[in-house]
């Protein structure tokens, strides 16, 4: 992926777990910003968001890795990677990425992906994915840009009825 001309890349680095509660804010605006997207799910109140949204869940079972690009004392984005065997071999998902809307088009959401790309191949993870919206054009061009593809199976969803 090619950056702009004489700028130089992000830095990106891995957090340590005690900086996980980092993430929480950049989740809140995700979450705030992407929940209209999905009428089928409950929509909350900021209020609600910040009384349920944690860090980084800690019932998970496998490997959370958070890769992350400072800025200042915050986060300017991160990427959430999961990793976990299903007894197929090692599976990669990238969980959420988030760049924070003062830090879009500096080549972040970039350079955290290329990252967990090589942090992929670096596991030797056997298959990797990341799901998005059809109609969030500039992340899906991200994740084509980094390597993700189209795939051949369908993907369907199960909500609960009221």
């Amino acid at each position: 992926m090619a950056y702009l001309a004489g700028v130089p890349a992000p830095r990106v680095i891995r957090l340590d777990a005690s900086e996980h509660d980092l993430v929480r804010p950049l989740l809140l605006e995700l979450y705030e910003y992407e929940q209209p997207f999905f009428a089928e799910h409950p929509q909350l109140t900021r209020a609600e968001l910040e009384q349920t949204v944690q860090a980084i869940p800690r019932g998970f079972v496998g490997e959370n890795v958070i890769l992350a690009v400072r800025a200042g004392k915050g986060l300017a984005g991160f990427c959430w990677c999961v990793f976990f065997d299903p007894g197929t071999g090692l599976e990669g998902e990238v969980a959420e990425v988030y760049v924070s809307s003062r830090h879009r088009r500096e080549g972040v959401g970039r350079a955290l992906l290329e990252a967990a790309v090589k942090l992929f191949q670096e596991r030797g993870v056997t298959l990797g994915y990341v799901w998005t919206r059809p109609e969030n054009e500039a992340a899906v061009n991200l994740y084509k840009e980094a390597g993700f593809q189209d795939n051949r199976q369908l993907v369907l969803t199960w909500y609960p009825r009221e």
